[in-house]
């Protein structure tokens, strides 16, 4: 199910709708942004929002920590501006 969301003029995609395009379980793209690898999203109940304009580092996450199977410290390494 897709669903985006309009926020100040940038386009938002919950993370399960992320998960879908990157073919990956959503509880890994929830790990990966509970530590901050995924940047800022925004939280609207129990759902978590992040921008189509992040997608190159949701993208990078999931190549590095499902593909290459880096752990998420690892991956932190790689990232910049990761705040975990």
């Amino acid at each position: 199910m897709s669903e985006s969301f309009e926020i100040d003029g940038q386009v938002y995609l919950t993370l399960e709708t992320v998960a879908e395009v990157f073919a990956v379980e959503s509880v890994v793209l929830h790990e990966a942004y509970v530590t901050g690898l995924l940047g800022p999203g925004v939280e609207r109940g129990q759902r978590v929002l992040l921008a189509v304009a992040s997608l190159d580092r949701v993208a990078t996450v999931v190549r590095l920590h499902v593909v290459l199977g880096f752990d998420l410290d690892t991956v932190e390494v790689f990232l910049p501006g990761a705040s975990a």
